[in-house]
């Protein structure tokens, strides 16, 4: 089992935000940029582009291949690198997001709505968690 590296994240009540000095040009330039490497959903460019492609090389490649074994291959392939890239995407976009929405809350003067902001960011639903009762409706 593989731990986390990453040091545990503060409650948002401990983050301090009040000594902060943010430059909400710069923000965006980075936020503005950052987007750009991944892409619009649906879209050719960036990150999200190369998944779409990826996806259909691979359905491509699945339909005119003469082979049970290497469509299967291919099929498990796609199944865990397309989820990969596809998470990957998914935590970019949110901490994109948490970056944006903190940045206003703190240049707007509310700190706690800031903190909070800060303390989400980057965070995503897992799609595969069951709901607190254990129950997954289909």
């Amino acid at each position: 089992m593989c731990t986390d590296p990453r040091p545990p994240r503060p409650a948002p009540e401990e983050i301090d935000v009040a000594h902060y000095e943010i430059d909400p040009q710069q923000v965006s330039t980075v936020l503005t940029e950052t987007s750009g490497h991944l892409g619009e959903e649906g879209g050719s460019d960036g990150l999200s582009g190369a998944l779409s492609s990826m996806e259909t090389t691979l359905l491509s490649l699945g339909e005119g291949v003469q082979s049970t074994p290497v469509t299967i291959a291919l099929n498990e392939f796609g199944g865990h690198y397309l989820g990969l890239v596809a998470d990957m995407l998914n935590q970019a976009g949110s901490g994109i997001q948490g970056t944006n929405d903190a940045t206003t809350h703190f240049i707007s003067g509310d700190q706690e709505m800031a903190r909070q902001a800060q303390y989400d960011a980057g965070a995503i639903d897992d799609p595969d968690a069951l709901p607190s009762d254990n129950v997954r409706l289909q």
